[in-house]
């Protein structure tokens, strides 16, 4: 596989995102599972503007392979709280982000956003799956809408009009202004679940850190590389806090808005 055959894709998503940085990691992981695009030729990395991937394939085959992946993605419920379970695809079984690992005794993550009501399964991927829809580019494709169906709380371009007044978008009757990106919502579980320890990057109950890195890399460094556990590696380092409403730390409904640039 020469050089000459190699081509990038360039992908309009926000490193300020967090659902935008687990979906371009689940996109690039997803591509090199294509039968041209394999693990040892492409490489990704962000630039000013974009996330861009260099492998020897096209954008008609990551979609397919990225589509097929995440409509195959299954929530099996475990005991206890909603938040207890597995996703599994096919025969791969992923890990469940909404689990804390710290050793102080905290039962929960970050990524738990949502209330003891609610089942990821039913409530949340069933419906997110439903409603997404097939398009001939990756930019159509992340960028569809859909209405009346809930997020993980990932997107900061989700719920948060409403939710800083304290209250759901559903509540105060401008859910019309709060669309949800099925793409991108069942991306960014995606790499949550399979493609990265989402837990290591938590550093209190509330707030994760992560890192955008802007030279290319192959996909084995990919979940260190945004752990930002590569030394040497030029990076650019976010912190994001989740937020409720304005109930305080106890809110049931919380969401991660648009995470801060780090000195």
């Amino acid at each position: 596989m020469n050089n000459d055959i190699m081509s990038d894709v360039r992908l309009p998503l926000d490193e300020r995102n967090l659902a935008h940085v687990l979906s371009a990691i689940a996109l690039f992981v997803l591509g090199t599972r294509t039968p041209r695009a394999n693990s040892k030729t492409a490489t990704c990395w962000w630039d000013e503007r974009d996330f861009v991937l260099r492998a020897p394939m096209n954008e008609a085959a990551l979609i397919d392979a990225a589509d097929r992946f995440i409509r195959d993605i299954r929530w099996i419920p475990g005991f206890g709280g909603a938040e207890q379970g597995s996703f599994v695809a096919g025969h791969e079984i992923g890990s469940n982000p909404f689990i804390s690992l710290a050793d102080d005794g905290q039962e929960t993550s970050p990524l738990k956003t949502f209330s003891g009501q609610v089942s990821p399964g039913k409530d949340l991927l069933d419906k997110q799956r439903e409603s997404l829809k097939r398009a001939t580019t990756v930019e159509s494709w992340i960028s569809q809408t859909s209405r009346n169906i809930s997020g993980w709380g990932l997107d900061c371009r989700v719920g948060s009009h409403a939710y800083d007044l304290g209250f759901s978008s559903n509540d105060e009757g401008s859910g019309i202004l709060d669309p949800i990106y099925p793409a991108i919502e069942l991306l960014s579980i995606a790499a949550a679940s399979f493609f990265v320890v989402v837990q290591g990057w938590q550093s209190d109950e509330s707030t994760i850190r992560y890192c955008v890195w802007t030279q290319p890399i192959s996909v084995s460094m990919v979940s260190f590389a945004v752990a930002g556990r590569l030394d040497g590696l030029p990076t650019r380092r976010y912190r994001v806090t989740n937020r409720g409403t304005a109930y305080g730390k106890g809110a049931a409904y919380r969401f991660f808005p648009e995470a801060t640039l780090q000195s």
